[in-house]
């Protein structure tokens, strides 16, 4: 071989080495961004979504797991649907959505069972909550029958939850004097200015909006307990029962018992689950963080975390995770 010839094959070497060094962060960079859909910036998904990326994104995760983006949606009802339609990576949604999503049960019923609906990780749990004005003589759940009540915007997530309440208490919305369809904000405006009675949401406490109505309104927060509650959560996986506990807001010193429901980070089968196995790995081992970036994380308990397949099924690559690190066997 001529010298001339060795020179022009070592030029052709070099070109092809260097092209196919770019290959790989050309094609990592044209990956989609891995997705969160959430809420309105009004709503604790947001947030809550927010911290999630943020973790992701700074670890030494897969490639595939870094870029998250939190994205707004129309919240837990929406966000199951973004899911299966490939519209986003992951959703937050809350656990008796979810159990509905995945057998095809109402709000669902006229979509259809979602068997590929699979859960990552378990967050913080969501007490149904009613907040009353002081001098309403609503003490107990029962006394809201014949009230003006603002009970929240249809479509939200607890709009559901509300209305499996009423049903185990015999209710239909008919039976409060009025009803009101508000969002968060105007609630708490209506609630001040004597123009509702009480409201009614689902909330992870301390929560910014209760803090507000109990220390400017003098506003009382409202037992959701006895039989009917009993049954519902003994009928119910997907329920829990739960206590606000008493001192958290100005005026309301008793433990306030409850249920609620627990918000959830589900995906799809589809995911792969070096992907998934990632973005469960970044919370986990950065746990102490995590809690640390939004009030309603740091009541969350890592052995709370693991979610319950009595919802539905566990993603493998989550499982994976949690099996590795003595969470689940």
């Amino acid at each position: 071989m001529t010298l001339e010839r060795w020179i022009v094959l070592a030029a052709a070497f070099i070109v092809v080495v260097s092209l196919a060094s770019c290959v790989v962060p050309l094609t990592i960079a044209k990956r989609a961004p891995v997705t969160i859909a959430t809420a309105d910036p009004g709503a604790i998904y947001h947030p809550v979504g927010n911290a999630i990326c943020r973790i992701v994104n700074l670890t030494e995760a897969e490639d595939s797991a870094k870029r998250c983006r939190a994205i707004q949606s129309g919240g837990a009802v929406a966000n199951v649907e973004m899911v299966r339609n490939g519209e986003a990576t992951f959703g937050l949604t809350q656990s008796d959505l979810a159990y509905g999503a995945f057998r095809g049960e109402r709000p669902f019923t006229g979509i259809g069972p979602n068997r590929e609906l699979r859960t990552v990780i378990a967050l913080h749990r969501q007490p149904f909550t009613v907040v009353a004005r002081a001098d309403s003589g609503i003490r107990n759940f029962e006394d809201l029958r014949g009230k003006r009540v603002g009970i929240g915007k249809r479509g939200a997530g607890y709009s559901f939850t509300r209305d499996v309440v009423l049903g185990f208490y015999g209710w239909t919305i008919s039976d409060f004097d009025r009803a009101l369809e508000l969002g968060p904000t105007e609630q708490n405006e209506r609630l001040c200015n004597d123009q509702v009675d009480a409201i009614i949401f689902e909330a992870p406490h301390p929560d910014g909006l209760t803090q507000e109505a109990t220390s400017e309104c003098r506003a009382r927060l409202v037992r959701v307990a006895g039989p009917p509650i009993d049954r519902l959560v003994a009928e119910h996986a997907y329920y829990i029962a739960s206590v606000i506990p008493g001192g958290m807001y100005a005026g309301n010193p008793e433990d306030v018992p409850t249920f609620g429901t627990q918000s959830l980070l589900v995906t799809t089968s589809h995911q792969p689950d070096e992907l998934v196995y990632a973005v469960v790995k970044a919370v986990f081992e950065n746990f102490a963080a995590f809690r640390r970036l939004h009030p309603a994380l740091r009541m969350i308990e890592m052995t709370n975390m693991v979610p319950s397949e009595a919802v539905m099924p566990i993603h493998p690559g989550a499982l994976r995770y949690y099996r590795e690190a003595g969470l689940l066997h």
